[in-house]
């Protein structure tokens, strides 16, 4: 509930939180971290081994977010891991929110043990289409479609450790728990090749690379503590954001061990790819076309359309074409090359959807504007 609510006011982006006014990062009395990758990727496998801030009123985050997505004329897409410190630091939170001007937020709280106590590998797998949350290796959550195809553009990935204002949601505040701190051992991000994970990097936190991170120093309505650089500390191979009292920032102890590294077995070499024989000229028939989810809000909308390919051969690329009864006012699309005229949309497939074997099928989205509520459209498909 609240993970929706506090995404509504902000110009900085920290875990999805939108702030109007922009605040000095020296003004509250509490100071905390975050840190963010300066490159943007698109797709991957995030893997990070962490041991949260323990404590009422603590979030400790990993997430993926869209550079720019808090400006009012900008897509919104981000995807978050938050671990809840309070009643013990035993349940996390797993969110997606997309949207222009609206937005729509799917989250779930997920139990799970001792999240401050010990160190738990999350990882975050986004391919095209598809959202996936593990901890310790166990699918907890996973999303076909819908908003998981909607993120479509590159995307930071951010760690920050903050205590909300928001008590009805994370628990109140105290800070006689100061200093208090989340530690991260290690982190892997694994590019997504079109078929395959594949070993990018991976950082032990020997220090901390200025190359690969830039650290935080502002702050946002819902935050009680100020971003600061000085909270963010390396020591003995271990990634430390501290929250702290002003005037005293900075970590001078001793990281708790991992004792047990938590590594995950690398990812299997793909066989290599045979030699493509001649693929067939498709066989005349039907390329299948129809909506498979339309929902509406407002004046606004959003669909995924499937094709379907149901000839007896191979193709090579398909084209889909949805008539609507209204200009259907397109805003954004994913997963195709979408052009729209009167009241037609065109959409074309991408390099990575375009083969399509016999009784395969490929999904795209459109999101747009409508006038009252728009009809299902007719839908049509086929082959390159």
């Amino acid at each position: 509930m609240f993970s929706s609510l506090r995404r509504l006011a902000r110009t900085v982006p920290v875990c999805g939180l939108l702030l109007m006014v922009p605040l000095l990062a020296d003004a509250k009395p509490y100071k905390s971290a975050e840190v963010f990758t300066l490159d943007s990727e698109l797709y991957g496998k995030y893997v990070i081994r962490m041991r949260a801030g323990k404590g009422s009123g603590l979030i400790s985050a990993f997430f993926l977010w869209k550079e720019g997505s808090e400006l009012e004329d900008v897509f919104w897409e981000e995807v978050d891991i938050e671990v809840l410190g309070k009643d013990g630091a035993n349940a996390w939170q797993s969110n997606i929110i997309t949207g222009l001007g609206t937005k729509i937020t799917s989250e779930e709280v997920h139990p799970a043990s001792g999240l401050g106590d010990s160190y738990h590998t999350f990882t975050l797998e986004w391919t095209p289409d598809r959202v996936r949350w593990l901890i310790d290796g166990q699918l907890v959550r996973e999303v076909n479609g819908n908003q998981a195809s909607a993120l479509t553009s590159p995307a930071q990935a951010r760690m920050n450790f903050w205590p909300a204002n928001i008590a009805e949601w994370v628990g109140p505040f105290d800070d006689s728990i100061l200093p208090v701190h989340m530690y991260i051992n290690w982190m892997e991000y694994h590019r997504w090749d079109g078929q395959n994970f594949q070993l990018s990097w991976r950082d032990d936190f020997d220090s901390l690379d200025p190359s690969r991170w830039g650290t935080a120093d502002w702050t946002f309505a819902e935050n009680s503590a100020d971003f600061t650089p000085s909270n963010v500390t390396t020591r003995d191979g271990y990634l430390v954001l501290s929250m702290t009292h002003e005037g005293q920032e900075g970590y001078n102890g001793t990281p708790p061990q991992d004792t047990d590294e938590g590594t995950p077995e690398p990812d299997p070499e793909p066989e290599p790819d045979p030699e493509p024989e001649p693929e067939p000229e498709p066989t005349p028939g039907t390329i299948g076309c129809s909506v498979t989810g339309l929902n509406q809000w407002g004046s606004g909308y959003q669909m995924d359309v499937t094709v379907t390919n149901d000839t007896n051969s191979a193709i090579n690329g398909w084209v889909a074409t949805l008539g609507f009864d209204q200009d259907p006012q397109v805003t954004n699309s994913w997963s195709a090359n979408v052009q729209a005229s009167a009241s037609d949309i065109v959409a074309s497939s991408l390099s990575w959807n375009a083969n399509l074997a016999p009784g395969s099928t490929a999904t795209f989205g459109v999101l747009g504007n409508a006038n009252g509520s728009i009809s299902t459209p007719d839908c049509t498909a086929t082959a390159n």
